[in-house]
């Protein structure tokens, strides 16, 4: 059996180009329609129904990839069993927390509480990781994405904060959750990326079938109290798109450009959500709008191009 799977290193860390700042736009373009399917379908599917299936549909598009492309399955007991940690932190654990906090959380404070996971993500990345230090840059950009994401939604949207603190407490520890998948998921050996994050995915889903089967007992979700077709539609959308290619995506910013720029794109999935309404509702954007996507820019920027200056030498 090979071991290069598990001793290989991950690969090295770059600056931000075009192209990667092109796929943090799509991956935003990608998650930015999540809140309102998740909302759609929780209407009628359990919470814990839904994390089921859209991770179920999610593993089967990447490992029908992987497999379509001869990439080799992973090996190693070590290698799994960090497949498994990160299964659980990057996709049930969240998935089912949002989904579960939602329901008492309306939407746009959810999606402010989301944006905090970039301030979180370089906090935990400067202590734990010896290639992503804590930069000014950095820290701007977390200041600006974050009052993009305020303006653009509301202040208004703030007023709710403490409501129902179980709902929101929910959101925030999926959020957490995430910039923890972020931090540890880069470290992976440079493997087929689809096999990689669709093995996640089932890694994720295997432990967490038994508490869905107990919770939801999902033969029961027939006559009345089955789903209605947009949630069905919501599941599939939320399977192929925000979970199966939004993880890729996800994957690759991280490999390419590590997890704090990566983490960026939660500024940008708010905006996205404003676009994703004005193409299928109509809805205008108004002037936040614009002024949202000036701080979030600005943040972006500070983030690519304010470098931390180097130490000059003395003697």
């Amino acid at each position: 059996m090979s071991q290069t799977s598990t001793t290989a290193h991950p690969p090295v860390l770059r600056q931000p180009g075009a192209g990667d700042i092109a796929l943090l736009f799509i991956l935003a373009l990608t998650w930015g329609s999540s809140f309102l399917f998740i909302k759609q379908a929780v209407a009628t599917l359990p919470p814990m129904s839904l994390v089921a299936g859209r991770m179920a549909i999610g593993a089967t598009l990447l490992l029908a990839i992987a497999f379509a492309k001869g990439q080799a399955l992973p090996r190693g007991w070590r290698l799994w069993g960090r497949m498994v940690f990160l299964g659980v932190i990057g996709n049930s654990f969240p998935f089912f927390l949002i989904s579960w906090g939602e329901q008492f959380t309306p939407s746009n404070l959810a999606a402010i509480l989301m944006a905090t996971i970039p301030s979180m993500v370089i906090v935990l990345a400067h202590f734990f990781t010896h290639d992503e230090k804590m930069t000014l840059g950095k820290v701007l950009a977390c200041i600006l994405g974050f009052a993009g994401v305020v303006v653009l939604i509301g202040v208004d949207a703030l007023k709710g904060l403490g409501d129902v603190v179980i709902g929101q407490s929910a959101i925030l520890c999926g959020a957490m959750s995430y910039s923890l998948y972020g931090i540890n998921a880069k470290r992976l050996p440079p493997l087929g990326s689809e096999m990689l994050v669709g093995m996640i995915l089932v890694a994720g889903l295997i432990p967490f079938i038994p508490v869905w089967l107990i919770h939801d007992q999902p033969w029961r979700l027939v006559g009345d109290l089955a789903p209605d077709g947009k949630a069905w539609f919501a599941l599939g959308w939320l399977g192929l798109l925000s979970t199966g290619a939004g993880n890729l995506l996800f994957f690759l910013l991280l490999r390419r450009v590590g997890a704090g720029f990566g983490s960026f794109n939660n500024y940008l999935v708010p905006l996205m959500g404003v676009g994703w309404g004005f193409f299928l509702a109509g809805e205008k954007p108004s002037w936040n709008a614009l002024a949202a996507l000036v701080l979030i820019l600005s943040g972006l920027a500070c983030a690519r191009w304010l470098k931390p200056r180097r130490a000059v030498p003395t003697g």
